[in-house]
């Protein structure tokens, strides 16, 4: 079998449109799809919990959970700091066989900028369903304490898997130079940039322009020189 995980970003639900739209489209390619909802977040509404140490773990365990069905390929697709993760599992993980990062900052420094000291960080997402009802969170600092040791630019040298980069050229919440230092360290990566904004999952349009990209990525990634 073949499978799929997808990596929501920063506070992200897992029923946001970009990952069920690639859902759709991975299933009908033959994929096992699995939405990763990271560190249960939205299911429990737990921020204690909420860390990219323990994003990795779920990763790793989704994996193992999976393990009897020996998964053939196992690919990773992760959106903003999910992408981040993308690159950092990918490397660490063996069994996982190819990444997709979009729209990836190389760490988290800029994001932990908005803490105030190391009080709690309250943040909202809208809902999967409605734009106009959101849901609140307060992010303990120990967010940025766990994730300042993690660099997608570090691990991404180490990374000798077929690997898919995508930068959203008006960017505004992470900046398309941010991500193109990821690219920089690279080994051959399959670049794409496109000309729409980081929240790209607001327009269904756009969501389809990137599947169409992940997919030719997926029918290219014999052809890359790994």
């Amino acid at each position: 079998m073949k499978l799929a995980l997808l990596l929501p970003g920063f506070l992200d639900s897992p029923d946001y449109a970009h990952l069920m739209t690639f859902e759709k489209r991975l299933k009908e390619l033959g994929y096992t799809v699995d939405r990763l909802d990271a560190c249960n977040l939205w299911s429990t509404g737990n921020t204690s919990i909420y860390t990219i140490t323990n994003y990795l773990k779920q990763i790793e365990e989704r994996i193992s959970f999976y393990k009897n069905q020996n998964p053939e390929e196992i690919i990773l697709i992760g959106h903003s700091l999910g992408g981040l993760v993308s690159i950092i599992a990918g490397n660490r993980i063996d069994s996982v066989t190819s990444v997709v990062s979009l729209c990836s900052p190389g760490d988290i420094v800029n994001l932990a900028k908005k803490w105030q000291g190391s009080n709690p960080k309250h943040s909202e997402r809208d809902l999967p369903d409605s734009i106009h009802q959101m849901k609140s969170f307060e992010i303990p600092y120990t967010f940025v304490e766990d994730g300042l040791q993690y660099s997608a630019i570090k691990e991404v040298k180490e990374l000798q898997k077929p690997i898919m980069i995508f930068i959203a050229l008006g960017d505004k919440s992470v900046l398309p130079q941010e991500t193109e230092k990821i690219i920089v360290e690279a080994h051959n990566p399959y670049v794409v940039r496109k000309d729409m904004e980081h929240n790209f999952r607001y327009s269904l349009k756009d969501c389809e322009i990137v599947m169409e990209e992940i997919e030719k990525f997926l029918t290219n990634r014999t052809t890359l020189n790994i």
